[in-house]
């Protein structure tokens, strides 16, 4: 579980998540692969989002410098 971290943190979901998930690691005793490519997947939404909101921030000042 070595993926990108998001800068910003996790919305209340992710969180929700990323939580459920690490639960069921622990309950297991070991990580599984499969767990893993879960956790790694819910992170990389985050960062994914980050960078859309970023994108769309942008756009919007570009915008706003326009006027």
């Amino acid at each position: 579980m070595t993926g990108p971290e998001p800068q910003r943190g996790y919305t209340a979901a992710e969180t929700a998540q990323l939580t459920y998930l690490v639960a069921r690691m622990a309950i297991k005793g070991h990580p599984t692969a499969r767990l893993g490519r879960q956790i790694e997947a819910v992170k990389a939404k985050a960062v994914e989002r980050e960078a859309r909101q970023d994108a769309e921030r942008e756009e919007r000042e570009a915008a706003r410098r326009r006027r």
